[in-house]
C-alpha cells in the first residue's frame, strides 16, 4: 500500500511539472525577442539575411566537436580584449570580438573553444528532447554562442538582450520604409487629382512599394564606403 502511495505522489508530481513546463514555453514564446532560443534567433537571422542578400555577412561563432577538446577561452578577454587577471589568467586568449559593437553583458568567467563561420552553415542545436527520468521535454544545449553582422554582435548566448536590440532596430527600420511607402503612394494619388480623366494616366506607370525598395537597397550598395 504505501508502494502503491509513493508511485501516485510521483506520477501527480510528473504530471505536475509538464504542466508548468507547458506554462513557462507559452510565457516564453509570449516574450518574444528577449526570450528567443538560439536556434529561433539563427532562423529569424538568416530570414532577414535572405530577404536583404546579406546571409552571407551573417558570423556565428559555435561549438563543434573539435572544438570542444580544446582548452578554455577567457571570457573577459573574448569580450573586451582585455583580461584583468593578465599574465596570471590560465585560460586562452587567442580570439577576441572587442572590435565589434557588443551590449554590456554580465557573462561566466570562460567559454568553450569556438570556431567561426558562416551562420548558414552552423547547426544551433538546442531542440527540446524527451526526457524519459522526468517524464516530459527538456530543452538541449545549443552550440551557437554568438552571431556578428555588419561589425555588430547581433545574438549574444548569454546576454538576450542582444538579439532584442537587433530586432527592435530592424523593427524601427521597416516601420520607417512602410510610412515612406505610403507617404510616397499618397503623393501619387494627390498629383493624380480627383477630376473624371484621375485615371488616365500618359507617363510611365508609378514605382510599385516593392521596386522602390528594391532601388534603395540597390543605391545602399553601390554607394561608396
Amino acid at each position: 500500500q504505501i508502494m502503491v502511495q509513493g508511485n501516485s505522489a510521483r506520477r501527480k508530481e510528473l504530471a505536475a511539472g509538464r504542466r508548468q513546463d507547458r506554462k513557462d514555453e507559452i510565457e516564453r514564446k509570449k516574450s518574444g525577442a528577449a526570450m528567443v532560443t538560439p536556434a529561433e534567433a539563427r532562423a529569424r537571422l538568416l530570414d532577414f539575411g535572405t530577404k536583404n542578400s546579406t546571409k552571407s555577412s551573417m558570423i556565428a561563432w559555435s561549438v563543434t566537436p573539435s572544438s570542444s577538446e580544446a582548452p578554455f577561452w577567457c571570457a573577459a578577454y573574448f569580450r573586451d580584449g582585455e583580461c584583468p587577471r593578465g599574465k596570471r589568467c590560465k585560460l586562452s586568449h587567442q580570439e577576441s570580438i572587442a572590435h565589434l559593437a557588443c551590449p554590456l553583458a554580465a557573462f561566466a568567467e570562460n567559454l568553450p573553444a569556438l570556431v567561426r563561420g558562416q551562420l548558414e552553415a552552423v547547426q544551433a542545436g538546442g531542440k527540446l528532447v524527451y526526457n524519459s527520468k522526468l517524464r516530459t521535454q527538456r530543452r538541449e544545449k545549443s552550440s551557437l554562442y554568438f552571431v556578428e553582422y555588419n561589425n555588430t554582435l547581433v545574438f549574444d548566448a548569454e546576454n538576450p538582450h542582444c538579439f532584442e536590440q537587433w530586432a527592435s532596430g530592424v523593427a524601427t527600420q521597416k516601420k520607417l520604409e512602410e510610412d515612406e511607402d505610403n507617404a510616397a503612394d499618397n503623393a501619387t494619388i494627390g498629383e493624380s487629382g480627383g477630376g473624371p480623366d484621375a485615371g488616365v494616366h500618359t507617363g510611365p506607370a508609378p514605382l510599385t512599394k516593392k521596386e522602390r525598395r528594391k532601388m534603395k537597397k540597390e543605391s545602399l550598395k553601390n554607394k561608396p564606403p
